[in-house]
């Protein structure tokens, strides 16, 4: 087995093969840190990382990988005795500069305890990335860097060793030195200060180590002293060793000392001797001599001198049984004496070995002879035992140590402990020594360790030099750990600060409106004005006018002849208007808006008044309506849902049953029906029968005869017939695909009949309308005259795969009375028959069987076979689809 000295001078030289590597680490932004990676043993003095003349300087070491090292350290702790603890030992995984939090942090201090002068040395295991020293400020002290109390700089300094030890097969020299400080941590151990290592993959055991320990602890060990099983023993006896030091159980004990030469000169003799431990078991005895001589004092004596010489017979022991009665005398039983003349009377047995117990006495005798030569025969020495009737006393041993207890804590850092029971001593005997219990730190299950906050940092500068600024303060987060909760609030905090007025210029203001014309006409000026905000603190006025000016109404004032004079219709007066310009005037108090009357010139250059025109009046009753419907519109765009709108649509039935007061009543009734329709879209409303029924209602009852005057004020700036038709097809195209199933629906009224057909693509039918067979059929559509034929072929052709999911909507309006209300815009033919209007949707790509639409033609009471095709969407559709090229229209004579 090698040496302890080899061992160490094994560990300090195998750090030389890996990289050494300190650098600035910038982790919690401290002046001075210094980051350890790369190395596996290393040392370093407080004075060097923690300098007098410096604060809040730290030391980290990197893990290189926490799954495959684990890391140890060996604290010496200072001499002399702190007024406040202010290096902080923490371990992390990593730190997050972005929140400022330190992960999976966990303190040291409970474990080092710097300022606890009872223990010199302190030791601790870390299975973390990251194992900081960091120098801090403790609350309410003012002054930085703190004192010690001793004037001695040495006395404040403390040394760390640090260890990265291999989890799996780690190295001899490794386990070597941390056994050692094992052994150390637990030897120092107690309750109130647990040995901070808590588990190692070395196997520690035997004595080798108790001298390391004893080196590391300052300890002197007793002659008696010896190490069992990895656990130091006081007053027990130890084993005897050879001279290399290697320890048997049985055999020879050491030598003694040489004793005395026999003569002064001519040469004398020294001997030693040595007793034999025989082997418990199988009681052999020690092979070899019991005792040696050699030869001193050879200088030559005087003349006058006496030669005397005496030779030891050096005695010799067989591997023999010691119960054979023939060799009791070579282990101390006396030997006859052989009668030889030349040998010297025996001397007086000496005392007694030992003062209690059983002990030996010894006697001895000398060979005298004229020469050199040895003439005598037998033994020189003779021993025998002895027996004091005193009872040596017995010294208290310690028994085998308990197994560990369980922790002490299911959680977070606990402690496991021992014990051993000391056998009493008897007759006098010493106590044990040493401790009877010892103590270590455990750690069965992280417990969750919620972040808490640092305090908070220093205000920075405000960040204006004038006027309002901002200052920031921050603060760290340490933690949290092992699923613990975050810190709560903000890592950063903001507050204005001001520290002076800035100058600020004069701004000038936006331009007031334009000042009423000086003149009417002929030529006058307009004037408007600003204003300049400031300036303040010193800044500089507004550059620039403060008035502008520009001309206006320069046309050329009427002559009287070309103004309408002031008129009164009523309770309404018509103010004097020149020709061109429009006077309005309020509606009535049923309506909101205003009654609009231009001023126009006739043939001859005379001005006069046309009638008032009220398309900007609307009804109280039809406003309201006209308000409720936009708010649930603005409610369906955004997503919400809502109800009561089919009372409205049912209120609206009612007041257009009444008939309308005001064109403007009817442009607001098609402002509502385009609301419903973009409501029906959504799924704000479910649109029920009866909303279909009474949204048919109202457009029947708009296109009364009773509103024949009204559409044609409306139409000046309003809808015509293809902004109805336009309304119809949308609200077709929404009712027929949100219709749950394949069914029809068919509304009659007075002055329309409507269907909508939804047919699947693949399971089409011809349609016919109107049903003559419907009931409720009003009679002027009863006719069997009229006829619209849709083809299934339509709906099929031209789909290049027909499927389930291809649905067609198919609508077929017929309207009484729409040509003699509406116009059609650029076609100027006058209608005055019935009109037909047909919708597919999707729209058919081609159409190879042509609609077969037949009605009779009525004007004036005859029949006239004409027919007429005009096309509103201009040859172009939205899409892809372009208007068919095989529209036709043929008229035939019914008998």
């Amino acid at each position: 087995m090698r040496s302890i000295g080899s061992a160490l001078n094994l560990l300090l030289v195998s750090p030389l093969y890996f990289v050494w590597t300190v650098v600035a680490l910038d982790l919690a932004q401290t002046p001075c840190t210094t980051l350890v990676q790369g190395k596996f043993f290393g040392y370093f003095s407080s004075f060097a990382v923690f300098p007098l003349n410096s604060s809040l300087c730290s030391w980290i070491i990197q893990n290189p990988d926490p799954r495959r090292y684990t890391l140890y350290m060996k604290i010496l702790k200072p001499s002399g005795v702190c007024d406040h603890q202010h290096i902080r030992t923490y371990q992390f995984d990593s730190f997050l500069e972005s929140t400022r939090t330190y992960l999976g942090m966990e303190s040291f201090d409970d474990v080092l305890k710097l300022c606890d002068g009872s223990t010199r040395f302190a030791f601790l295991q870390s299975n973390k990335q990251f194992l900081q020293m960091k120098q801090t400020a403790p609350p309410g002290v003012d002054t930085w860097p703190m004192r010690w109390k001793p004037t001695k700089a040495q006395e404040r300094d403390f040394s760390v060793e640090y260890l990265v030890v291999g989890n799996r097969n780690p190295s001899k020299a490794a386990c070597q030195m941390l056994c050692k400080w094992l052994d150390a941590c637990l030897a120092i151990s107690s309750s109130s200060h647990p040995c901070g290592i808590m588990q190692t993959p070395c196997s520690c055991s035997g004595g080798e180590v108790l001298d390391q320990a004893s080196e590391i602890l300052g300890f002197t060990r007793k002659k008696e002293d010896c190490y069992k099983d990895g656990i130091y023993l006081e007053n027990c006896v130890g084993s005897p060793k050879d001279s290399n030091g290697a320890e048997f159980l049985g055999g020879w004990n050491s030598w003694s000392a040489w004793g005395d030469c026999t003569k002064d000169c001519g040469g004398g003799l020294q001997t030693r001797m040595r007793s034999c431990k025989p082997l418990p078991k199988e009681g052999l005895a020690c092979e070899g001599v019991l005792e040696e001589g050699r030869l001193c004092n050879r200088k030559a004596c005087n003349t006058n001198g006496r030669y005397n010489s005496r030779s030891q017979s050096l005695r010799s022991t067989d591997n023999r049984k010691r119960e054979d009665p023939d060799e009791l005398q070579h282990y101390g039983y006396p030997a006859p004496q052989i009668g030889d003349p030349a040998a010297e009377e025996w001397s007086p047995w000496s005392v007694c070995s030992t003062t209690c117990g059983e002990g030996w006495q010894t006697r001895t005798r000398f060979c005298v002879s004229s020469s050199y030569s040895t003439q005598c025969s037998g033994p020189l020495r003779e021993q025998r035992q002895c027996n004091n009737s005193a009872v040596c006393p017995v010294h208290g041993t310690w028994d085998e140590w308990s197994p560990w207890s369980l922790c002490s804590s299911t959680c977070g850092r606990g402690y496991r402990d021992r014990t051993r029971t000391c056998k009493p001593p008897q007759f006098g005997g010493n106590p044990c020594e040493g401790p009877e219990k010892q103590t270590k730190f455990c750690n069965i299950a992280l417990c969750p360790v919620d972040g808490n906050w640092n305090e908070w940092s220093s205000w920075s500068s405000c960040s204006a030099s004038c006027s309002n600024g901002t200052q920031q303060r921050t603060r760290e987060c340490n933690g949290p750990s092992y699923g613990g909760a975050e810190c709560q609030g903000h890592w950063v905090e903001t507050r204005d600060c001001f520290l002076r007025q800035c100058p600020v210029d004069g701004k000038w203001q936006a331009w007031g409106v334009w000042g009423s014309c000086t003149a009417t006409c002929g030529g006058g000026t307009q004037r408007r004005d600003r204003v300049c905000y400031g300036p303040f603190f010193g800044g500089e006025t507004c550059q620039g006018p403060k008035e502008e000016y520009k001309q206006c109404n320069d046309r050329k004032c009427p002559e009287p002849h070309e103004i309408c004079d002031e008129e009164s219709l009523g309770p309404v007066v018509w103010k004097e208007t020149p020709a061109g310009d429009a006077a309005a005037v309020r509606c009535p108090r049923n309506a909101t808006g205003l009654i609009l009357r231009r001023c126009i010139l006739d043939e001859e250059g005379i001005a006069y008044w046309e009638p008032p025109t009220y398309i900007k009046c609307v009804s109280i009753d039809y406003r309201n309506i006209q308000m409720m419907t936009r708010e649930h519109l603005s409610k369906a765009q955004r997503g919400l849902m809502g109800d009561g709108l089919s009372d409205v649509l049912q209120n609206l039935v009612e007041i257009s049953q009444d008939g309308t007061s005001y064109s403007g009543d009817l442009l607001s009734t098609m402002d509502v029906l385009r609301n419903m329709t973009e409501i029906f879209r959504r799924a704000y409303h479910s649109p029920t029968s009866g909303d279909v029924q009474n949204f048919v209602q109202i457009i029947s009852n708009i296109l009364s005869e009773e509103n024949r005057e009204k559409w044609e004020e409306a139409q000046l700036i309003g809808p015509n017939a293809k902004e109805l038709f336009r309304l119809v097809e949308d609200f077709i195209d929404v009712i027929g695909f949100r219709m749950k199933d394949f069914r029809d629906s068919y509304q009659v009224t007075d002055n329309l009949v409507l269907g909508i057909h939804k047919l699947p693509a693949n399971a089409a039918t011809d349609i016919t309308f109107p049903m003559k067979g419907w009931r409720g059929m009003v009679d002027w559509a009863k006719n069997s005259e009229d006829k619209v034929t849709v083809s299934k072929s339509i709906l099929s052709s031209g789909l290049s795969v027909s499927d389930d999911s291809s649905v067609f909507v198919v609508g077929t309006v017929l309207y009484r009375n729409v040509g003699n209300i509406l116009s059609l815009q650029r076609n100027s033919t006058v209608l005055n028959s019935k009109v037909i209007s047909v919708t597919v949707k999707p729209f058919p790509r081609s159409l190879l069987t042509p609609l077969e639409i037949e009605f009779s033609h009525l004007y004036n009471g005859t029949t006239n076979q004409t027919c007429i095709l005009w096309d509103e969407n201009d040859g172009q559709l939205s899409g892809d689809h372009v208007l068919p090229q095989r529209w036709s229209c043929r008229t035939e004579h019914l008998e």
